[in-house]
């Protein structure tokens, strides 16, 4: 008997796990920089896939198409999207990287929704067109208290940093389109497993380029890597591929997209912080937005 709402479900999944990931994270990214925490997290998550996908039997090494696909997909979409994010966060901000980035989202589901002919309802447009406009003032209007970091307003890298937040908005689209024209052909945790270890591989060089000399001992941060690894991307990115396979890609993306609001939620309740009323209110629209799309 099918499960109403289930893909739904697991792309609310992965957008409470990206929005908790930034809470984990941050002290052990403080500590190792963000290449060297990546680095160990891409590599911690894949061996915990691997055991698990083994462990459920769900090992699907004859399924050639698929494992391509899906190691094209990390590898763009992981490996490549993040290492140009991160450079264009540190370039940019994250607040103007975030804006841009953003973007992401509706491509996906548009671009998403004609490739796979799936049937979009007018009522669906206006969910989605109110959702990420929710969403997008939800990044825009940010605590007053908030911390930012890098090397921002000037004009020598505003260029650059441009460019690498539009390549990362590609690579995020083309790997979630790569992943769903297979993802339901094998299970989750091995989807995940494919799409981790792939991007491990493809994230090395970059890592050995970048990575800069720790400003802690890698050791006393292993819990963190492990348990960014287990929320992030064990979870978060399970949870999306396990969306993708269950229902529409509009629905499963702009469900997943949800982290900013659900971050300033849990923002505003564990440490204090206080958002402007607009973004409250763009937080209110985004919810109503993908209200309007899931029932439509």
């Amino acid at each position: 008997m099918p499960v109403p709402f289930l893909g739904e479900g697991f792309a609310l999944g992965a957008s409470v796990c990206w929005a908790i990931g930034p809470l984990v994270a941050y002290k052990g990214v403080e500590a190792l920089g963000t290449f060297r925490f990546s680095m160990y997290r891409f590599f911690t998550a894949a061996l915990a896939l691997f055991l698990i996908a083994f462990a459920l039997g769900d090992v699907h090494l004859d399924n050639i198409r698929a494992m391509a696909y899906l190691a094209a997909s990390g590898v763009i979409g992981v490996a490549l999207g993040e290492a140009a994010l991160f450079q264009a966060v540190f370039l940019l901000g994250p607040r103007r990287a975030s804006l841009i980035f953003a973007l992401h989202a509706p491509l996906t589901a548009v671009l998403g929704s004609m490739l796979f002919r799936e049937a979009v309802m007018p009522l669906t447009v206006l969910g989605l067109t109110l959702a990420f406009a929710g969403v997008y003032a939800a990044v825009i209007f940010r605590a007053p208290t908030e911390k930012a970091g890098g090397v921002y307003h000037k004009a020598e890298t505003v260029r650059l940093g441009f460019v690498l937040v539009v390549v990362a908005l590609a690579c995020q689209v083309v790997g979630a389109l790569l992943a769903k024209e297979v993802v339901d052909e094998v299970a989750p945790f091995f989807a995940s497993f494919m799409r981790t270890f792939a991007a491990a591989i493809a994230f090395f060089p970059v890592f050995l380029v970048f990575r800069g000399a720790p400003r802690a001992k890698a050791n006393a941060h292993l819990h963190i890597v492990v348990v960014s690894a287990l929320v992030s991307t064990i979870g978060g990115m399970t949870f999306l591929l396990a969306a993708l396979a269950s229902t529409e890609i509009v629905r499963a993306v702009i469900l997943s997209s949800m982290s900013p609001v659900i971050y300033i939620f849990l923002m505003s309740v564990f440490r204090g912080e206080r958002f402007p009323v607009a973004a409250w209110i763009g937080s209110t629209m985004a919810v109503v937005g993908a209200a309007m799309a899931v029932l439509a």
